[in-house]
């Protein structure tokens, strides 16, 4: 009985500690809109010439990588 309770107020402990750092997070998020953004769209650039690395040397990266 003590170990049911127990384990019933670590998880509504737990839910409220990730509820309040997701509050957190939010906030910080939504104060710097501009960097995320800024940075969301360097991170797709990336990515993109990234795959055209792979389509371009693609004999290079299937021997340097073999399946």
């Amino acid at each position: 009985m003590v170990a049911a309770l127990v384990i019933v107020l670590l998880m509504f402990t737990l839910s409220v500690a990730v509820a309040g750092a997701q509050e957190r997070l939010v906030s910080a998020m939504r104060a710097h809109v501009a960097d995320v953004k800024r940075w969301g769209g360097w991170i797709l650039v990336a990515v993109g010439l990234w795959l055209m690395a792979l389509t371009v040397f693609a004999d290079f990266f299937a021997t340097l990588f073999p399946v």
